[in-house]
């Protein structure tokens, strides 16, 4: 396959890698030690057009096809995790909207990201589910002035800073296995609470606690769909795309940093730099075959994204996040190991990049999860809609 970069993908990726340099990547590590939302950088993506790279060109966005998606989110994740996290989780939402929504609402919800700069959450884990279960114990039930939606949530990403919440629900009265249906919620709507602490080993900056809902009342233009339309619909697919980009950013970075200290550092009694070691090439060669193949996986499956059925959207992300996940957990170990004891420090970005990953890949569909559906799909038993919706 052709997977060479058009004029129009590298003039779009060099926005990204200036904002990589000149804001993202020095701000990293202050908001993984102060565990706050990346606000600096939400902000310099949205003057930068990014934050509109899932809004469709006719509401002003940038209408990404999804190679060129991948691409723009792997880039902002060499300068920092957190903050290409939280994009690609808004950015999905743009793509529910647009699927779902009718002209009205993205009359009204695109102009708030294009032009104020807006983000939006998408909360669907819940403690009582696996992770990327379609079910859903928060539910959904009219009323006469709209719905009341009543349930709780966990790994609610940018809880409290972001400006609409797309809420996963199940809609009273429907088929369990079919009856997702999404509310955007706004940011201090009574009823929504958010609720304990945000302290873990990495990803600290996408700020992700609990939430409740007590009888919380959104309007009917702030319903999208109908019951089991999105899983119909597969949208919720394209969380696994993006997350295996943002894992391959994450890692790249990580071997970057170690080629370059590897031909600049040397220790007695060696002469050379440690680049000239056959046990450095080897562990370099090594994690640059593992970046490259996933890669090609994932571009393989972005590729083939619009034309494919729903079914075959989930095998695709199955297969890049599978790949991703693997990839990006070997070269951020095998980075550590290179550089060596140094590289704990908190000084370097090594430990952040490592904790970042092993934390992240753990998104719904998992390892095991990813392997299920990879495995049912070789032996002909996936006929069932999947999804990956978080």
């Amino acid at each position: 396959m052709d997977f060479e970069v058009s004029a129009q993908q590298r003039q779009i990726l060099n926005v990204a890698q200036r904002l990589v340099q000149e804001s993202l990547a020095p701000r990293a590590e202050y908001y993984d030690q102060a565990g706050v939302h990346p606000m600096e950088s939400w902000h310099d993506l949205w003057q930068s057009g990014l934050l509109a790279s899932a809004v469709p060109q006719e509401y002003g966005g940038l209408g990404l096809d999804m190679p060129t998606y991948c691409m723009v989110m792997e880039k902002l994740a060499e300068g920092c995790t957190n903050t290409a996290m939280t994009a690609h989780m808004h950015s999905t939402v743009m793509r529910f909207i647009d699927a779902l929504g009718t002209r009205e609402q993205k009359s009204r919800y695109f102009p708030e990201v294009v032009d104020q700069g807006k983000l939006f959450g998408s909360w669907g884990s819940e403690p009582e589910s696996r992770g990327g279960a379609a079910y859903r114990h928060t539910t959904i039930t009219p009323t006469n002035a709209g719905y009341v939606i009543n349930g709780e949530k966990h790994f609610c990403t940018m809880a409290g800073a972001a400006h609409r919440y797309l809420v996963h629900c199940r809609a009273e009265g429907a088929d369990p296995e079919h009856a997702s249906l999404l509310a955007l919620v706004p940011h201090g709507t009574p009823g929504l609470d958010v609720f304990g602490d945000w302290n873990t080993l990495g990803m600290r900056a996408t700020i992700s606690p609990s939430v409740s809902f007590a009888n919380c009342r959104v309007g009917d233009q702030d319903v999208l769909g109908e019951a089991g339309q999105s899983q119909r619909l597969g949208v919720g697919l394209a969380f696994g795309l993006g997350y295996a980009a943002v894992y391959l950013g994450a890692a790249q970075a990580a071997l970057d940093f170690t080629i370059e200290y590897c031909k600049t550092h040397r220790f007695d009694p060696d002469p050379v730099p440690l680049a000239e070691s056959l046990i450095v090439q080897r562990h370099v060669a090594e994690m640059a075959m593992a970046l490259t193949s996933a890669r090609l996986v994932l571009y393989q499956a972005a590729s083939q994204w619009v034309e494919s059925k729903v079914a075959e959207r989930a095998i695709w992300a199955a297969r890049a996040k599978y790949l991703a996940t693997q990839a990006s957990l070997s070269v951020t170990s095998l980075a550590i190991q290179t550089v060596g004891g140094r590289s704990a420090h908190k000084r370097m970005p090594l430990e952040r990049i490592f904790r970042d990953v092993r934390t992240c890949t753990l998104m719904p569909p998992n390892l095991d999860q990813t392997m299920e559906i990879i495995g049912k799909a070789q032996l002909g038993l996936f006929d069932a809609l999947v999804t990956a919706e978080r």
